[in-house]
């Protein structure tokens, strides 16, 4: 039976190669979005990470030391204010959600530029043109002096 529009097997194998290679691109690329990823929100704020988080001060050692920020990871910093007071601060950037990071005991965003002062109050805005931005988010911390623990909510 003649097919004047079949494709033979060489051109059948070459496509599917070709749509494989392609396929494997875009997956590369990221989650599809254009921007920072989406956050799993606390109370719908986006500049909040959501749940909270438990560390030991001993992974920490620069959490001995008052008023230096400390990255604990989970998009969370926290300052020692005291012997056994400490200040938490959310690391996410509130212009465009990207996360901050830690430098020179302040709050750098790599996608604008925007810069945070330790206590989280807006040392520069972004590089782009955008309403003035907030302060980054204050977060609870509890400390846990018998299990040399802080939960930072």
């Amino acid at each position: 039976m003649a097919c004047s529009d079949c494709i033979n097997r060489r051109d059948f194998l070459a496509k599917s190669a070709l749509a494989a290679a392609a396929l494997v691109a875009v997956e590369g690329c990221g989650d599809g979005q254009i921007g920072p990823p989406s956050r799993n929100d606390n109370d719908g704020d986006p500049n909040v990470p959501a749940g909270s988080v438990t560390v030991k001060l001993s992974d920490f050692p620069a959490l001995a030391t008052v008023g230096v920020v400390v990255d604990i990871g989970h998009q969370r910093a926290v300052i020692r204010t005291g012997a056994s007071t400490f200040r938490g601060l959310s690391r996410i950037c509130t212009h465009e959600q990207c996360d901050t990071d830690v430098r020179n005991n302040r709050f750098e965003c790599p996608c604008h530029g925007s810069i945070f002062a330790s206590d989280g109050s807006v040392v520069r805005g972004p590089s782009v043109a955008s309403p003035q931005i907030a302060p980054l988010s204050p977060l609870n911390v509890t400390y846990d002096a018998a299990a040399g623990t802080i939960t930072v909510a």
